[in-house]
């Protein structure tokens, strides 16, 4: 769904380019549920890059923590194709799962259609998107 895929974009880049040292790229878009595979004693942190209604002007972003927001997404039911990280993550809490430290990247998207390409505003943004991605996972946690 056009600027929606901008996560899957981001993670793609970041494989076919070889940047994925030190970490694990993986493409969460079309089963969020297995964001819970992650979530372990192991995992030393995680970055989420996703579209994000902030009512900012499509293409502009920010970086926050789950718990500086919260969902207002209207949610029938959580499936295994849930897309809505925050009740996953709420999910997780309430399963005792350990949450390591998450920062998410949310992209307000300009264009939610049905196609493959993002909007020219995510388009021109997207070297910046993958720095500041790349600069949050390598950020020492200390």
């Amino acid at each position: 769904m056009a600027d929606d895929g901008i996560g899957l974009r981001v993670v793609e880049h970041i494989v076919q380019n070889g940047l994925d040292r030190g970490f694990d790229a993986v493409d969460l878009a079309d089963e969020g549920i297995r964001l819970l595979f992650y979530l372990n004693k192991e995992t030393e942190k995680i970055v989420l890059v996703d579209a994000a209604d902030l009512g900012l002007p499509p293409g502009e972003f920010r970086l926050f923590k789950p718990e500086d927001v919260a969902s207002t997404k209207e949610m029938k039911r959580l499936t295994t194709h849930e897309s809505d990280v925050l009740a996953i993550l709420d999910l997780a809490r309430r399963l005792g799962y350990v949450l390591p430290p998450i920062t998410i990247l949310g992209i307000q998207p300009g264009d939610l259609s049905p196609r493959l390409d993002l909007s020219p505003a995510l388009r021109e943004r997207f070297d910046t998107y993958l720095r500041v991605a790349l600069e949050e996972v390598r950020k020492d946690g200390s």
